[in-house]
């Protein structure tokens, strides 16, 4: 038996093939049980699936949340978050990615304030292009993107944002 994570392997399309026809099925009943309904209190299916996704760390103040939701609706991203920003009450624990968390494999993941520890990146390595912006320069993110920023966070998302709706295009 082998289990496999969401988000870890990347999602293979269909391979074109002519649909077997069954005239007819035999089936018996075999459980009393009936599915009535299904229901989840966290939306984490819709952040495994997305092709951008924003990662924000403990480098952003959760009243800055807010500065993020224009960049955010600009990519039609969602946002994860580490463990330490779960642990603190910023974001739901719905919302962690890493060894504790959720494995993802966006397009796009842009890694905001965060320092990028393996707990972390385990979790997001399997992603198309990182984005890295963080105000340390040793910060162990920048071992893991394909683009890193050292600075303000704020300043550097000012000037990529216009790039990215390019990009988009």
């Amino acid at each position: 038996m082998a289990t496999v994570r969401a988000g870890v392997l990347p999602l293979l399309t269909p391979r074109d093939a002519e649909p077997a026809r069954v005239s007819s099925i035999q089936a018996t009943a075999t459980s009393r049980v009936r599915i009535i309904d299904r229901a989840r209190e966290d939306d984490s299916d819709e952040m495994v699936s997305a092709p951008f996704v924003i990662g924000v760390g403990k480098g952003v103040d959760p009243a800055d949340y807010l500065a993020l939701d224009e960049i955010r609706d600009t990519l039609g991203a969602v946002y994860c978050a580490t463990r330490k920003v779960t642990d603190e009450g910023w974001m739901p624990r719905a919302r962690q990615v890493g060894i504790t968390g959720h494995s993802i494999s966006p397009n796009l993941y842009i890694a905001i304030g965060l320092s990028g520890n393996f707990n972390h990146t385990a979790g997001v390595r399997s992603a198309g292009t990182i984005i890295a912006v963080n105000s340390d320069p040793d910060a162990e993110i920048f071992q893991w993107a394909d683009v890193g920023f050292v600075g303000d966070w704020k300043t550097v998302l000012d000037a990529l944002a216009p790039a990215l709706e390019l990009a988009l295009q």
